[in-house]
């Protein structure tokens, strides 16, 4: 058996949210699966609309990270009985006008591309889960992918659902446009608001959420700025000198480790907390042994790394006081080279961040405005020279002229489907509808 973990379940809920309908494969239907939705001659099986619902279900509940409750399974039986009568009002207008089938042609167009999808979103997971898990397989990957219902099949079957949708809007939508305010109002309500609302007064969150994950944001809080920076191995001579140090200090981070394993198994087992003094005691006095062990392991690195870089240090300090551009030095001296650090805004960085080890915040603080750059800073990962790139506007996220170009779309489509659902409800006159809500659960 395949278990899932929270990681896996959190990003195939993300490649769910790229499937805009989640309708998953429809398969060959069986003899004893009764119709939960009729529309004319137009019918949708106990099995298909039972998936779709559980499909909606785990999604709203990974999002509300909340089991679901009564009323929201109510809301979402309400919900997908009404999109599967929509499903049905527009096979049938597009039934009327010759324009529901599909050529061999388009359906190897549509196959074609659901097999790309398919292993777009299969690679995506498959180094999600190497990064969190040592022993992942192939077939591991494959398996979460069917147990999850994300197959070619039902990616296929979303793609003849979105053409029929888009023929639809082409056919008896044509007429809709949009205006600059309303493009500027879908954005505002639909991405930059709930952002706003999630992160104004809560760093902590948004450093959680944004900053640790490296994503971006619609939304960024007061106080921010963008920091790049050229990373430096330490040389091989420090870190043989360091080498006892390094494993002394990890023998102190596995004690560390094992003691908090026991003291949270503890925790769950005793109802006096009085009697985990004594495990928090270890803990602590651990924890703070290993912290010792690390300051001495960095101590010995940068005392032998510091001569020995010392005419990079001083190189890399007059090309830049020559006027040299940082991200130049970044592509020549760095091993940190991201899209963020080398052509993006670099990283973002606050002052009560927690996100970032005491070392770089002491040395961020320290450069007054962008342009400045920082002393070596020495962490267990390397050594890094910061720079001040930039103030982050706080606020909404400015949109650039290709992003402006996707919202326009976007909020296209969304006043398309707007109408598109309005004319299904006048179309409702034209069919005998049957339904049975009470068959799902």
């Amino acid at each position: 058996m395949c278990v899932i973990n929270k990681s896996s379940r959190l990003l195939l809920l993300c490649l769910c949210l790229m499937l805009t309908l989640a309708v998953p494969a429809w398969g060959e239907a069986q003899t004893d699966d009764p119709v939960v939705v009729r529309v004319g001659e137009i019918s949708y099986p106990l099995s298909l609309v039972q998936s779709s619902l559980d499909s909606s279900l785990d999604v709203a509940s990974l999002l509300a990270d909340a089991p679901v409750t009564d009323e929201d399974r109510q809301a979402g039986i309400d919900a997908v009985v009404d999109k599967f009568v929509n499903m049905g009002l527009i096979e049938n207008k597009l039934a009327e006008t010759g324009k529901n089938d599909f050529t061999r042609e388009e359906e190897e167009l549509l196959k074609g591309a659901a097999q790309s999808k398919y292993e777009e979103f299969w690679q995506i997971l498959y180094q999600r889960m190497q990064q969190s898990k040592e022993d992942v397989s192939e077939e591991d990957v494959t398996a979460i992918m069917e147990t999850e219902g994300y197959t070619v099949e039902a990616i296929y079957d979303e793609y003849i659902v979105m053409e029929r949708n888009h023929r639809a809007v082409e056919l008896f939508c044509p007429d809709v446009t949009i205006t600059r305010e309303q493009v500027d109002a879908y954005y505002e309500e639909r991405f930059v608001a709930p952002e706003r609302e999630r992160y104004k007064d809560d760093v902590g969150l948004f450093e959680q959420e944004i900053v640790a994950t490296n994503s971006e944001s619609f939304y960024i809080p007061e106080g921010y700025r963008y920091i790049r920076q050229i990373t430096l191995d330490y040389p091989k001579e420090a870190t043989r000198a360091a080498k006892a140090l390094e494993k002394k200090m990890t023998g102190a981070m596995t004690a560390v480790g094992s003691a908090f394993q026991k003291l949270a198994v503890a925790a769950t087992q005793v109802e006096d907390l009085n009697e985990l003094k004594d495990l928090r005691a270890e803990y602590d006095r651990l924890n703070e042994a290993a912290i010792t062990c690390q300051a001495a392991w960095l101590a010995k690195l940068r005392e032998k790394a510091e001569p020995l870089l010392k005419d990079t240090f001083d190189e890399i300090k007059e090309r830049f006081a020559a006027g040299i551009d940082f991200k130049t030095l970044i592509e020549t001296y760095s091993t940190d080279k991201t899209d963020k650090n080398l052509s993006g805004n670099g990283y973002l960085f606050h002052p009560d961040s927690q996100t970032w080890p005491d070392a770089f915040k002491e040395a961020a603080m320290k450069l007054e405005q962008p342009g400045d750059i920082s002393e070596p800073v020495y962490s267990e990962t390397g050594i890094h020279i910061l720079f001040y790139a930039a103030v982050a506007p706080a606020g909404e996220h400015v949109l650039t002229e290709e992003e402006r170009e996707q919202l326009n779309a976007t909020t296209l489509q969304y006043y398309q489907n707007e109408r598109l659902v309005e004319l299904c409800e006048n179309w409702k006159a034209d069919y005998e509808i049957e339904t049975h809500p009470e068959l799902l659960y």
